[in-house]
């Protein structure tokens, strides 16, 4: 399955929680459950194994959706991958889930970088900040890149924002270079 194909069942239960108003709960389900079966290894892949007959998959994932007490639709589209052999790209359908909520929702996802740990006002400051920047609902994960020196790095999508020591110790140098 590509990009384009998890896309698709994405926006179809994507479509169906907007009518249903349970959205949000539909792409936590979504999440937690492609989680569980990533982490289940080995035993996930038995799920798509050509080794075991059909019916013999076909209990394992009903006692596996049984067992994982989705809501009906989060179980139906489960088990509409299964019957078509990609369960195992749950992950992507649920990674394209999110984006669309966070599109749906506003919410810009990214990271800052940042030479030391930010303390929590400093962080919370740089967070609005980027909200007011953007339009939109910022949400970040911090990452420690020692190298930097000192000021910060932000991504968010194809957005950077370099506000590092760094990047300025290099302008400077490149400006009297070309002098």
């Amino acid at each position: 399955m590509d990009a384009s194909t998890a896309k698709r069942y994405a926006t179809a239960l994507l479509e169906l929680g907007l009518a249903d108003g349970q959205y949000v709960k539909y792409g936590e389900e979504l999440k937690d459950f492609a989680g569980s079966l990533a982490g289940a290894g080995k035993e996930a892949d038995l799920l798509s194994s050509p080794s075991l007959p059909a019916n013999v998959r076909k209990k394992m994932a009903d006692g596996i959706l049984e067992k994982a007490g989705l809501s009906p639709l989060v179980n139906n589209l489960s088990r509409l991958l299964f019957e078509r052999g990609l369960l195992s790209r749950l992950p992507a359908v649920a990674e394209a889930y999110g984006k669309l909520l966070d599109e749906k929702e506003g919410v810009l996802r990214g990271t800052l970088y940042s030479p030391t740990e930010l303390v929590q006002s400093e962080f919370a400051a740089v967070r609005e900040a980027l909200s007011i920047y953007t339009g939109k609902k910022v949400e970040l994960a911090q990452s420690l890149k020692p190298e930097l020196i000192g000021g910060v790095v932000a991504k968010l999508g194809d957005l950077v924002i370099d506000g590092s020591v760094k990047s300025r110790l290099e302008k400077l140098a490149a400006a009297f270079e070309g002098d």
